[in-house]
């Protein structure tokens, strides 16, 4: 082919069912033809991460299945043997509770099920295209799954680093399974540098196929272990170990039961935790929503297909700016009973961010220790500077904390300088590091002080734009703030005003002066409400505030809107919000349970909420429009327990990742691209990006990284043992039976030469980005955790794994035309 010619030929070879009208086609425009190439490989990259999303859908309900066991307790309708002398038989007899439990294992249904759910185009592609060009090896497939490995591992790993947000990290909880998979992550690719260019090179054998393929197995064994500790003895008895199983499936089960109900109690609980001050009902309904999915641990099948959903213009998840837990306790900060190992003790800071006068002088931070109490234990901490300069807004200060047996609480004291220059709200950090033998870091390692200004007097304002309260209540409690400075004595006016409501009926009138003395910083005041027995409409007044002295000026909500409901009504409210909270959770239900609601689903933009769609929102529901209702006919997740809807969505990738290979071979003789470098760019780039909205989405909102990249490194190895492994197998057993052991055509013969270097590039470039990893981990200044953390160390750490992946798209793709030789 003339390189340099207008019009090009392209022939089948090499492709299975394109070019569709190739005589036709010779003749358009070549450079016309590529841009339409890519818009058709384009597009095909939206149809296969579509029905990608509906395979994971099919595998979320298949992995999420439960069974019933019986568990013995003690019984509960014995009166305890009192009065006659003794517990009769019946008393004392064991009672049995029924509940019900996961079957499938998290860490063996991530290397299996799930990882073939995230690596499916690249597996099939691997295996159409040995098929298709009669089982002699290509360069697309095998390029693809080395470039999808690279970009996983490096630019997802660096997306999920840097978006955590400030003065937040990550931990991998699962630490041992990570380890593991870690490890085949980079074997897997050294072993098959090993096949191709050392053991015999350049030439599969059968038994390096097979072998190739029962690393599989292997992997998923080995993980298992993991998962389980056999590598170490944690408990004493088997029994003890299968208990503590028991219980946290049955904790799981309960978080996944309260999510699903929607209850009112977890509503009424929610609206009166004063966390939010509700609008209206539908805000209720979100923040509910909200919640009860940041208290529930889910799969990355399920931010797979929620992130996708957000991609196609379908319904949203409203966790993206999710509250931040509490981790301080309700009984005067003795820990939250959390299911933890109560064999390791564990201490964290009791919040994630502090502040202070700076006037105050000192700061004390809460130190809390969980799990086993039954010890002593010690932990390092050290300050280190944010905005705030240690020496001129506060004393640096390092030292160890060290715990005696039964102690569960500590505090470290810092000094805050106080000058008279007026500054804004500076901040520095400060970091819990190298615990004692038997003890472990928890999530909230590294701590933020705010030190704010007492250089001036302040800006007075409203806590809330606007309070509900029952007509019950008798007192309505609104929070006067004093915010940007606290210097010296001032007095702020408030007073109230009817709107609906009526001073002296259905609440006391109040004009009065608040004082705030110096270095106070909020104000309580106090409404008297009026409880009249008679059914009411809702009432409403307004309280204003006025006359600020001593300089201190008013912020924005000067004025707030206090509601009154009537009981009756705030019942009504409480049932509606639930109501609607329980629409939202079935909105984000994995899988549907039959063709109609599938089919609205794909007509619908967001989900249905047209009032609250964005342009964006419209753009993608158009572009995506005619693949959803494509694969809103594969049959619903829900049924046959989701083994069709997986066989079916198998075969629909498998016919439309035969199209993108077409489509990426025709684009690559276009363009004169070799199929190895538009294997690493735009094949694995497509294929990749779904996985990299779903660990984002998961960073942000889990609190361990495990679904966001604690996957990654698994997937990477399921694809060389199941993408590679697989054809080669089909590949070497045809030549086998069908080619005597003399003739040439008997060896499945490796052609493509750049491919070794390729693979030892990301082999060098995994290994740094995991030891990267683990820097972070163990690393103070990083704040101990993979993802987050400081600042600077994270957009550094995060330029490193990107430049790690640009580095290895340039040398192979200059490898692959000979310019660069090693």
């Amino acid at each position: 082919m003339d390189s340099d010619s207008k019009y090009v030929d392209i022939y089948s070879e090499g492709t299975i069912i394109l070019p569709l009208f190739e005589a036709t086609e010779s003749q358009w425009n070549r450079y016309g033809r590529a841009f339409a190439y890519l818009l058709g490989l384009m597009y095909m990259f939206l149809g296969v991460n579509i029905i990608a999303d509906v395979f994971m859908a099919a595998i979320e309900v298949i992995t999420s299945k439960t069974k019933k066991i019986k568990i013995a307790t003690s019984n509960q309708n014995g009166d305890g043997g009192g009065g006659g002398g003794g517990a009769s038989e019946e008393n004392t007899a064991p009672h049995f509770e029924e509940l019900e439990v996961k079957i499938w294992n998290d860490t063996v249904s991530n290397l299996t099920l799930m990882a073939l759910g995230s690596s499916a185009p690249e597996i099939l592609l691997s295996i159409i295209e040995i098929i298709g060009n009669g089982f002699e090896p290509g360069e697309l497939g095998p390029g693809t799954i080395v470039g999808s490995a690279s970009f996983n591992l490096l630019v997802i790993t660096a997306i999920c680093i840097v978006c955590i947000p400030d003065g937040e990290s990550r931990r991998i909880k699962e630490i041992n399974v990570f380890a593991c998979t870690s490890f085949f992550a980079v074997f897997a690719y050294i072993w098959l540098y090993l096949v191709i260019e050392v053991i015999s090179p350049n030439v599969i054998e059968i038994w390096e196929s097979i072998v190739t393929f029962l690393f599989f197995p292997l992997i998923v064994l080995l993980a298992f272990a993991a998962d389980k500790n056999f590598w170490r003895k944690q408990m004493e008895m088997d029994g003890d170990w299968n208990q503590m199983q028991v219980e946290e499936s049955i904790n799981l089960g309960d978080m996944f039961a309260k999510q699903k109900s929607g209850s009112e109690e977890d509503v009424r609980h929610i609206i009166e935790m004063g966390k939010k001050q509700l609008k209206d009902p539908k805000e209720a309904a979100d923040i509910a929503t909200a919640e009860m999915l940041r208290r529930t641990h889910h799969s990355r099948a399920w931010y797979r297909v929620i992130a996708g959903r957000a991609n196609k213009g379908g319904s949203k998840v409203p966790f993206y700016n999710k509250p931040k837990e509490e981790d301080g306790a309700d009984d005067g900060g003795k820990p939250n009973d959390r299911n933890v190992d109560m064999t390791v003790s564990r201490v964290e800071f009791s919040a994630a961010a502090y502040s202070c006068m700076e006037n105050e002088g000192t700061i004390k931070l809460g130190v809390v220790r969980t799990g086993n109490l039954k010890c002593k234990t010690s932990v390092n901490y050290e300050t280190s500077d944010g905005t705030a300069t240690a020496g001129e807004d506060y004393v640096s200060k390092s030292g160890v904390i060290e715990f005696e047996e039964g102690e569960y609480v500590k505090s470290v004291e810092i000094e805050i300088i106080d000058d008279d220059v007026w500054e804004e709200t500076e901040t520095f950090f400060v970091r819990l590091f190298n615990p004692s033998r038997g003890t472990e870091m928890d999530k909230i390692c590294v701590t933020q002080v705010s030190i704010i200004n007492d250089d001036e007097p302040g800006i007075l304002q409203f806590q809330k734009p606007s309070y509900l309260y029952k007509e019950s209540a008798g007192i309505a409690e609104l929070v006067i703030e004093r915010n940007d400075g606290c210097d010296g004595r001032i007095t702020v006016r408030f007073k109230t005003k009817d709107i609906t409501a009526t001073a002296g009926k259905d609440y006391e009138a109040k004009d009065e002066e608040v004082e705030f003395a110096h270095g106070e910083i909020t104000k309580t005041i106090h409404i008297p409400l009026m409880d009249d027995d008679v059914f009411n409409e809702d009432k409403i007044f307004e309280v204003m505030l006025s006359d600020p002295t001593a300089g201190a000026t008013l912020g924005k909500s000067k004025c707030t809107i206090v509601t009154i409901l009537n009981d009756d009504d705030y019942q009504t409210l409480i049932t509606r919000v639930a109501n609607l909270t329980s629409v939202n959770l079935d909105k984000l239900v994995i899988g549907k349970e039959s063709w109609k609601q599938q089919f609205t689903e794909a007509l619908s933009v967001n989900g249905g909420e047209l009032e609250e769609a964005e342009t964006m929102d419209f753009v993608l529901h158009f572009l995506t429009f005619g693949w959803k209702v494509l694969f809103a006919c594969v049959p619903p997740a829900h049924i046959a327990g989701g083994w069709l809807c997986f066989t079916v969505a198998l075969m629909a990738i498998a016919v439309v990742t035969a199209v993108i290979g077409d489509m990426a071979t025709v684009l690559g003789l276009l363009l004169g691209i070799k199929d190895s470098v538009t294997a690493i760019t735009f094949v694995a780039l497509g294929t990749s990006l779904p996985d990299t909205f779903a660990s984002k989405v998961a960073a942000i909102n889990e609190d361990t990284a495990d679904a966001a990249i604690g996957n990654i490194t698994g997937s990477n190895s399921v694809n060389v043992f199941l993408g590679l492994g697989v054809p080669w197998i089909i590949a070497t057993i045809y030549k086998t039976l069908n080619y005597e052991s003399l003739d040439k055509r008997s060896k499945f013969i490796i052609t493509d030469k750049s491919m070794p270097f390729a693979i030892a590039l990301y082999s060098i470039a995994a290994i740094i980005t995991l030891l990267l990893l683990t820097w972070r981990r163990y690393s103070t200044p990083a704040g101990k955790a993979e993802l987050g953390g400081n600042v600077r160390i994270k957009y550094i750490s995060a330029s490193v794994c990107v430049s790690l992946w640009m580095i290895y798209i340039v040398c192979a793709s200059l490898y692959a035309y000979n310019i660069i030789k090693f």
